[in-house]
């Protein structure tokens, strides 16, 4: 296999690159299906024409870049165990590249379910938004129109080689 490297005679600015994948899928329809195949041959979207692609927009970014260990994921629970299982660091700092993991709350399939997304500065975030099915750049800590927090953050993760 080819590497950055070997092509262009420098290593990977791998931060950066990261931060620019992150940035650049703003707005991105990417990540709006993912298709099983079910028993009877049929097929079945999992994240819902992107409702619930949070999971699966990070774990495509952090695969991408070599971040994680066990590809592309469809759930929080399962990014997460991937995270921790490939080195990152749980901890509560709103570090620019850190992970960012928001507490459960009832989401549009009646169940409940946490969201994850990407730091990108102190106190903004970009993460896939259930409404639109893309994502989008946000508060970190965002309210609803009665000035009541969405989501309150349960923590972050951070890579300890950036």
């Amino acid at each position: 296999m080819k590497t950055v490297l070997s092509e262009e005679g420098y290593p990977c600015a791998l931060f950066e690159t990261y931060m620019a994948m992150v940035l650049g899928s703003i707005g991105s329809n990417q990540y709006r299906k993912l298709f099983v195949r079910l028993p009877d041959g049929s097929l079945r979207d999992v994240i819902d024409d992107g409702d619930l692609a949070c999971a699966y927009f990070v774990s495509s970014i952090l695969t991408l870049c070599g971040l994680t260990k066990n590809g592309v994921h469809t759930t929080v629970d399962e990014t997460i165990r991937d995270l921790e299982l490939s080195g990152w660091k749980r901890n509560f700092d709103q570090h620019v590249g850190n992970v960012v993991i928001w507490k459960q709350k009832v989401c549009s399939d009646g169940l409940l379910h946490r969201h994850i997304g990407f730091c990108v500065t102190g106190d903004e975030a970009v993460s896939n938004y259930a409404i639109s099915g893309h994502p989008r750049r946000h508060p970190l800590l965002e309210k609803d129109i009665v000035g009541e927090y969405v989501r309150e953050v349960e923590g972050y993760y951070s890579y300890p080689h950036f």
